[in-house]
């Protein structure tokens, strides 16, 4: 069954509001002339003599009635639409960010469990050398951490939308982090990438450390996620005088321009769910960009020519 199209409320919406002006303008013209038609009939009266001459309400008088209370008319009624049409656009776009990220999330958590399942069948079977249990129990591990991590970062996502998670201020070597970090990526989701990294050799720095780590895995795993196999990543840190800046670059395709101003948000990615070839939930930048907030700093993309791209998170140095 085909889904239906997205815009069909809107154009409905918008034939709604059409035919409501349409309407307006035109009961406003019916009541002038009915107005018109009024006074030229009691003149016609008055000129035979059926009437006497009485104070009659002359028509441009009516027109300027009309034209006043009927233009306050227009603005409140113009105003609700826009607020009308405003929230349902709002309500339209979510609902496509909410299925689109229930798909992403599907698709997910069905690969681990999946494996999960056909991991704990071949261990029941009799007869399994060690060294293939232990390879299966590996593996078993892998699968049951990228659940966790993900049940993760949606649990951290929420948190991060109520702004209800203050961060743990301590002295915190970004260097170091970042070096295990890396260390990880390499031997996990970066397997087919090359990772290099220009860092300080110690670098002690305010933060919340759980949060610097949160940014760099989450640039770093959408750097490996989009950038082909076998290109290069490279993460660099940089130490000014009021603030560190954190980059990770990729030669990737890069973001289109026309996606670039909502690429934070959450859920939001390029494309469409049904024919994307990439991993994903929406959430990793939406994370990133939420958490450094809540640190005081900021984070900006910037395409890098002829392809590529660069996520730069700049952190505030705290005395």
């Amino acid at each position: 069954m085909a889904r239906p199209s997205t815009r069909t409320p809107a154009l409905l919406f918008g034939f709604v509001a059409l035919y409501i002006l349409l309407q307006s303008a035109w009961w406003m013209w019916l009541l002038f002339s009915k107005d018109r038609d009024i006074f030229a009939l009691q003149q016609q009266l008055i000129a035979g003599g059926i009437m006497p001459h009485l104070p009659v309400r002359l028509p441009h008088h009516t027109l300027w009635m009309i034209l006043g209370e009927g233009s306050v008319f227009l603005v409140l009624l113009l105003l609700a639409l826009w607020i009308t049409f405003r929230t349902l656009r709002q309500e339209i776009h979510l609902a496509r960010q909410q299925r689109d990220f229930l798909m992403a999330a599907s698709h997910e958590l069905r690969t681990p469990i999946a494996a999960l399942k056909l991991h704990l069948q071949t261990l029941d079977r009799p007869g399994l050398d060690q060294q293939r249990r232990e390879m299966l129990a590996r593996s078993t591990r892998t699968d049951v951490e990228r659940l966790h991590q993900l049940t993760e970062r949606i649990l951290l996502a929420s948190r991060l939308e109520e702004k209800n998670a203050a961060p743990l201020w301590s002295d915190v070597d970004v260097a170091a982090e970042t070096a295990q970090v890396i260390a990880a990526a390499r031997t996990s989701y970066g397997q087919g990438h090359q990772i290099t990294a220009r860092l300080p050799e110690r670098l002690l720095m305010r933060t919340d450390a759980t949060s610097f780590r949160s940014v760099l895995l989450n640039l770093l795993e959408n750097a490996c996620k989009y950038a082909p196999a076998g290109t290069s990543v490279h993460v660099e840190i940089e130490h000014g005088e009021r603030a560190v800046v954190l980059r990770v670059s990729d030669a990737g395709p890069g973001i289109p321009a026309a996606d670039r101003a909502r690429i934070f948000d959450k859920f939001f990615r390029s494309g469409s769910e049904e024919t994307r070839n990439t991993k994903g939930t929406g959430l990793g930048l939406f994370i990133v960009r939420r958490t450094m907030e809540s640190l005081g700093g900021q984070v900006e993309y910037r395409p890098v020519h002829p392809h590529g791209s660069t996520f730069a998170a700049t952190f505030p140095l705290h005395p």
